[in-house]
């Protein structure tokens, strides 16, 4: 038998896990499916109105990048007790193969979960509205003019960044990798505008990273964007870096194991 990866194996330990958090899981929906109520509630009632496209985007990418990383920093939660961590890394199953069930479930199941919970959500405001039919619109995930999928890019990232982090710390996942991440964020934003007037020889401030260039000279305000061959690099280089902490993930679990 494959000592790394056996999907009969996986399949148990999948089922195993599933049955273990289930009921923890749907909670979580349930907490996240009334936030997104509430929000959508609010804007209905104000406007009279169905819930608009621009605040379907709003909500679907700054809820799913937040309760992503909520649940993908959760997600070993046991290794954060003694007692739990020697339970998990017993079980007769490879490192792999648990590492692959909680990467299952934070990256691929959620995202198809949380689409799911989205759309059903705004079904029911729909129905319940009783709108005219020409009025409803739903939000179109890949339309080249709202172009909403470039969330999922920035969700690899940073789930890459919280899974290694929810192996990386014993404890408060979530806070010490949000933490972490701020601050080499906020390095990176200052490096970035330190490079950029090198480079440019003005005074530059406030440019995020991977980012455009907007600067005043003479009372004259200049801003340059990227070009779209520029920007798929920087997609390249967050999808390689994802790979690269991915990796790092499953090997500091591994680490754990011995």
């Amino acid at each position: 038998m494959n000592n790394i990866f056996s999907l009969k194996r996986f399949a148990i330990l999948f089922k195993k896990h599933t049955i273990e958090h289930y009921k923890g899981y749907l909670m979580s929906l349930g907490v996240l499916f009334g936030l997104l109520a509430i929000s959508f509630g609010s804007s209905v009632f104000k406007s009279k109105m169905p819930v608009s496209i621009g605040n379907q985007m709003i909500n679907y990418i700054v809820c799913l990048l937040l309760s992503g990383t909520i649940f993908t920093s959760n997600v070993f939660n046991n290794l954060g007790d003694k007692r739990k961590t020697i339970a998990t890394l017993t079980l007769p199953a490879s490192i792999f193969e648990k590492y692959m069930v909680g990467w299952v479930y934070s990256y691929l199941i959620f995202q198809i979960l949380f689409t799911a919970l989205f759309y059903a959500l705004l079904f029911i405001i729909s129905i319940m509205g009783n709108w005219p039919a020409g009025s409803v619109h739903y939000l179109d995930l890949f339309s080249a003019d709202q172009k909403v999928y470039f969330v999922f890019p920035g969700y690899i990232i940073l789930h890459a960044i919280t899974l290694y982090g929810a192996i990386y710390f014993k404890k408060m996942h979530f806070i010490k990798t949000a933490s972490s991440l701020f601050i080499i964020g906020l390095i990176l934003w200052v490096l970035n505008d330190q490079v950029l007037e090198a480079v440019m020889g003005v005074k530059i401030s406030g440019n995020p990273p991977f980012g455009g260039l907007s600067f005043n000279q003479n009372n004259q305000f200049y801003n340059l964007e990227m070009g779209d061959m520029y920007f798929k690099w920087t997609i390249i280089l967050f999808m390689v870096l994802s790979a690269i902490l991915w990796a790092a993930s499953y090997f500091r679990l591994k680490e754990k194991q011995v």
